[in-house]
């Protein structure tokens, strides 16, 4: 009886152990935040034009909301199985198309989650649009609408080519935040240093980039579809973007089309934890990690406990 219990206790342990690593970096990530959303709410002009009867609009906005839900859920059930995923959906009126990708180094459960968030908020936020991208800090989204009773939908087998194609890199969105960093000797040299290395990094890395240089530590992603030296280049326009929109902040986010770059300076000495920029998770993932090992502490001190008066009884038999 107290060897078996001796037994379960010790695999206990070793559950306890084992599961602390996963459950750090879940607490740590701060998937969930929006970032930024674009929506294109030109939608009822252009309805307008292509219905016969004013009367059938709210059929037709009907319709491709549904379209929209089916692309969006579509999104959700991937997501389980891929941290990117491009496809169309359509209906007998409307087409649907567009992608999701998640942060690369977040795991699939987070990703999943994640991508269920940006349907439910998307939907929220960008209810009708004809076009909407949505970045969470974890993932996002871009889709776009497109008539299918069109003569150019038509000629393109309804699928709207142009939102796979390789992007300009225009500026999208850009986040300049934190004290001025001028008065640090050499910040602007090695800022420019590390986004640099993210330029080489995301090709090597197959579209993604995680790294420290000095005080800096840097994250750089492309989109799915983006090549290789596609990227490498976008990434390079993302850098030349922060220098110019972010001169002497300590941190930035730079997005474009096709990509993006994220940096955070810190003057003294970059903390020694994953997902530097979710400073506030990270204090969670510590918190957790103390009370984990506490709990571990226990039972190791129960099972020792109970060995030691297993001999005791032994000896009082004899």
């Amino acid at each position: 009886m107290v060897i078996h219990l001796i037994f379960l206790l010790t695999q206990t342990l070793i559950l306890i152990v084992l599961s602390i690593p996963s459950l750090i970096n879940t607490s740590q990530l701060d998937y969930d935040t929006l970032v930024f959303k674009q929506c294109d709410l030109t939608d009822t002009n252009i309805l307008q034009k292509t219905t016969k009867y004013r009367n059938y609009l709210n059929q037709s906005l009907l319709i491709r909301a549904q379209a929209v839900s089916s692309f969006l859920r579509k999104l959700e059930s991937e997501s389980s199985r891929s941290k990117f995923y491009k496809t169309l959906v359509g209906n007998e009126e409307h087409a649907v198309s567009g992608w999701f990708q998640c942060r690369e180094d977040y795991p699939s459960e987070i990703c999943h989650r994640c991508v269920g968030d940006l349907r439910e908020i998307s939907s929220r936020l960008c209810g009708n649009a004809t076009s909407a991208r949505v970045h969470l800090r974890g993932c996002h989204l871009k889709y776009e609408i497109e008539l299918v009773g069109t003569p150019s939908a038509q000629a393109n087998n309804h699928h709207n080519y142009k939102l796979f194609e390789t992007p300009e890199h225009g500026l999208i969105h850009k986040i300049c935040e934190g004290a001025t960093a001028e008065i640090f000797a050499g910040f602007e040299e090695m800022r420019t240093e590390a986004l640099t290395a993210a330029e080489t990094g995301v090709v090597d890395g197959h579209g993604f980039y995680e790294d420290s240089y000095k005080l800096l530590h840097v994250v750089a992603q492309c989109d799915g579809h983006v090549k290789a030296c596609d990227c490498g280049e976008c990434i390079s326009a993302a850098a030349a973007a922060a220098a110019e929109e972010c001169r002497w902040s300590i941190a930035g986010q730079i997005y474009l089309e096709g990509c993006y770059v994220g940096y955070t300076y810190y003057p003294h000495e970059i903390p020694d934890e994953s997902y530097h920029e979710e400073g506030t998770k990270a204090n969670t993932g510590k918190s957790l990690a103390i009370v984990v090992g506490v709990v571990a502490a226990l039972v190791f001190v129960g099972i020792i406990f109970m060995f030691l008066k297993s001999l005791r009884r032994k000896g009082d038999d004899c």
